[in-house]
């Protein structure tokens, strides 16, 4: 991420944000019911959540994965998006087909036809069958067939249109799943695009602390990455929160702790937790549990 990027998401979040806070004050209808997100928080934190459907149990973010974790109880999975280079939704987290499958290549480079035709279990080559990498509709249909909740990580920032358009076509098929599922991003202009077009559905803002941090370097000295770490900080509390009306928070473990807890005005769900203690730990302060492993 380069200043100039970054300069733009601050911006984008900060008048953007205000001024679609402005329309919500007019057409207050704009978000989810309040019982509604309730119900949702309350059944997602009803059991471990399989994150990339349990990506230590089996290949990852396939449906493969998904039959496993709803066999260890699993009442939420999430997921990650990305697309092909003709529009099609594909659950997979990396931007390139490397690290799980057998081909190669940006994802967005990718036609459909050959996204569908890679093996996708490249680190779990011993299991007795292969597996393939799933459209999005695919993970709709199996959440709808077993009753559980997909929360959908949207990886990249320049989805807006594409997000919106798959999220129509879900809901023109499966009206009632809109409580069913969830859009989380670390992007706000992809959480903006949705409260604008689809209200109804439940948004999630994803958060590490050190984001900034991590991806500035070079001639930006510690205290300038931290300031703008903390100023994106105060962002998200104080403008993309109450503003853009974010239903969640999906924050990393290491930054979340008692008062961290206590302070925030939203449910927390916290990521990746696979220590047995740990777990306990945070089911204690109350948060959800993102897991690579379930119990």
């Amino acid at each position: 991420m380069g200043l100039l990027a970054l300069l733009y998401t601050i911006f984008f979040t900060m008048f953007g944000s205000l001024w679609l806070g402005l329309v919500m004050r007019v057409y207050p209808k704009l978000t989810p019911k309040k019982e509604d997100v309730e119900a949702f928080v309350a059944k997602v934190k009803s059991s471990e959540i399989a994150h990339r459907g349990g990506a230590n149990d089996a290949p990852e973010n396939t449906l493969y994965a998904f039959k496993k974790a709803v066999l260890k109880g699993a009442k939420t999975i999430e997921l990650d998006v990305q697309y092909s280079a003709d529009g099609v939704a594909f659950v997979i987290h990396d931007e390139t087909l490397d690290r799980t499958t057998n081909g190669s290549g940006p994802v967005q480079s990718a036609s459909s036809d050959h996204i569908l035709s890679l093996k996708a279990n490249a680190n779990f080559i011993d299991l007795p069958e292969d597996v393939r990498v799933p459209t999005l509709n695919d993970a709709v249909e199996f959440a709808i067939e077993h009753d559980v909740i997909l929360l959908v990580d949207v990886k990249g920032g320049g989805y807006c249109e594409k997000v919106v358009k798959s999220v129509s076509s879900i809901l023109d098929r499966y009206p009632a799943f809109v409580n069913q599922f969830a859009i989380i991003s670390f992007f706000p202009d992809i959480l903006y695009a949705i409260r604008q077009k689809h209200p109804k559905v439940i948004t999630g803002f994803t958060r590490r602390h050190d984001d900034i941090r991590d991806k500035l370097c070079g001639p930006y000295p510690y205290v300038v990455r931290l300031f703008l770490d903390r100023l994106f900080d105060f962002i998200m509390f104080y403008v993309v929160v109450p503003v853009l009306k974010i239903n969640m928070l999906e924050i990393r473990y290491t930054d979340v702790c008692e008062s961290y807890v206590r302070d925030a005005s939203l449910p927390i769900l916290t990521w990746t937790v696979n220590d047995p203690l740990r777990k306990s730990y945070f089911k204690m302060l109350g948060c959800g549990i993102i897991t690579d492993t379930l119990l």
